[in-house]
């Protein structure tokens, strides 16, 4: 590379740091909001480990994302929330970067524009702002992702079973889906060899290249299972929801809509994106493979096996990181045509710009609902201390977290009557139905204080204060 090549190419990585620390800053004003329900109850479940060798054995509950618990420890309960939320933070802002260094040999532009995509999109804006493994497990399948591309390239440099390893056990330890990311990392390879070299070749080169990282995946799940039964509990799970078509749909909808920036309720993202699957590798798309396994064939697996739990958009996070890559590539594409194609890549890269940052802001005014607002309106009536209802368990852990981090004394009654109570917080989730009228054990009470939120995840709530 000349002199000149290298000034350019400097240049060009100067604007992937710029957008990478705009990243940053956007999940930094992403986070400034209290603990919602999954965060405050993975917080409690560190506090009451009380080491790290506790999170690790102690735990063994599928709510429990061991890195992130162990930070949760040593920042300490009640603090700050976006030093809480650093972890993820961090290592969603690395992401970017690695995820634009996997773009760098499709050309500057594409790199630029992946950069930019995995800096706003809301998906990742989301999971790169809470105090969750599933940041963290992202920046893990892209390093992976990126050494082997660069071997499937002929860099021999970047075939590492080592470091591939060290990424699904750090991927694992960050987020248990890791699993299904580590079917299409491993699958990708195979595929791309059986076309290329026969698959005898296949299979002995995939097996020679993975066979360590299969190791390091299986010893963290079979960690986790037997510190399950060593504790006498079992490895569990804190709602198992059989398969529903409904719910499944849903799940797959709205990862589509919140990765691209239009999370639109309906059932035609999935058409959109089969589409642009057929049309990637015209649209220089370079990864079909991984692609093809990762965005169809880990949805569809799911929906032939009735697995549980599919309803949620951040299960299918797997899929999603391949999605944006797919996308960049294919506006990087179509940017560098003189043809109709640069027209469709100038509006898509717009929309979905102009989607991502629109859905970006609604994750800053709602920040996950906040809870810590019904402490704040308790503490400002009441600066002594008080004695509150909770309508039901899910929101015990928010008003501890939030009592704790706003130093303020609330004695907490669910489950039972206390003549004392002078508040009550009823806690809902999107879809949820809040009461219009609530007379809990003899008393009157009516709402003061009230959060509603638009964002992928969050608590809605509603703080009800007692009437004479």
């Amino acid at each position: 590379m000349t002199g000149v090549d290298q000034g350019a190419n400097r240049r060009w990585w100067w604007a992937v740091f710029a957008i990478a620390v705009a990243g940053f800053a956007l999940r930094f004003v992403c986070s400034l909001g209290d603990l919602w329900f999954d965060e405050a109850w993975s917080a409690v479940q560190a506090r009451d480990a009380l080491t790290p060798i506790g999170v690790f054995t102690g735990i063994n509950h599928d709510n429990n994302h061991h890195f992130n618990s162990v930070w949760m420890q040593t920042v300490g309960f009640g603090g700050w929330p976006p030093l809480i939320r650093m972890l993820s933070i961090l290592s969603s802002t690395a992401a970017i970067l690695v995820a634009a260094r996997i773009a760098e040999p499709r050309g500057r532009i594409t790199m630029v524009i992946t950069a930019l995509l995995f800096a706003i999109s809301p998906l990742l804006v989301t999971m790169g702002s809470e105090a969750r493994g599933y940041a963290s497990m992202t920046l893990a399948m892209l390093v992976a992702i990126l050494f082997i591309d660069r071997w499937l390239a002929g860099d021999m440099a970047y075939r590492r079973p080592t470091t591939l390893a060290l990424c699904f056990f750090l991927g694992a330890f960050s987020q248990l889906t890791m699993i299904f990311a580590a079917v299409a990392l491993v699958g990708w390879p195979f595929f791309v060899l059986w076309k290329r070299d026969g698959f005898q070749a296949a299979v002995i080169e995939t097996f020679k290249l993975f066979w360590l990282p299969m190791l390091a995946l299986v010893s963290v799940l079979g960690f986790v299972l037997l510190a399950g039964q060593l504790a006498g509990t079992g490895f569990r799970f804190g709602r198992y929801d059989p398969f529903e078509l409904f719910q499944y749909l849903h799940g797959i909808t709205t990862m589509i809509g919140y990765t691209v920036g239009f999370p639109w309720k309906d059932v035609w993202p999935i058409a959109y994106v089969l589409v642009l699957l057929v049309l990637a590798p015209s649209w220089g798309a370079s990864r079909m493979a991984l692609y093809r396994i990762a965005i169809f064939g880990f949805p569809f697996l799911l929906g032939v096996l009735h697995a549980g739990n599919v309803a949620h958009a951040r299960y299918y996070l797997t899929a999603g990181v391949p999605l944006l890559l797919m996308l960049a590539e294919m506006i990087g594409h179509g940017l560098a045509q003189t043809n109709w194609k640069r027209v469709a890549a100038v509006i898509g890269l717009a929309a979905m710009a102009g989607g991502s940052l629109y859905c970006d802001m609604v994750l800053a005014i709602d920040q996950r609902g906040d809870p810590g607002g019904a402490v704040r309106t308790m503490q400002a009536r009441a600066p002594g201390g008080t004695t509150m209802l909770l309508d039901r368990d899910t929101g015990l852990a928010m008003t501890e977290v939030a009592a704790a981090r706003w130093g303020y004394k609330v004695k907490i009654a669910l489950g039972r009557c206390d003549p004392q109570a002078h508040f009550l917080l009823v806690d809902r989730f999107q879809g949820e139905f809040f009461p219009t009228k609530v007379d809990r054990c003899g008393m009157h009470f009516v709402p003061i204080a009230q959060h509603r939120m638009r964002s992928l995840s969050g608590t809605e709530w509603t703080l009800f204060e007692r009437q004479p």
